[in-house]
């Protein structure tokens, strides 16, 4: 299901992106897609400071 909306969500940014370029507002599409990247990295960044910090505890754990 996420997916499906991930797909939608693009197919509905591309469809804004063109009407944009259209009126010659080009520059916001990519404005978003930024925003939209950072939340990406953000995400992945955050994911794996959480697995590492669990990696650790586990060692920690297991060395006791």
């Amino acid at each position: 299901m996420r997916t499906f909306i991930r797909y939608m969500l693009i197919a509905a940014g591309i469809y804004a992106a063109a009407l944009l370029y259209h009126f010659r507002l080009g520059a916001i599409p990519f404005l978003l897609l930024s925003f939209y990247f950072f939340y990406e990295a953000y995400k992945v960044i955050r994911y794996d400071v959480k697995r590492e910090r669990e990696e650790e505890s586990s060692l920690l754990n297991s060395q006791k």
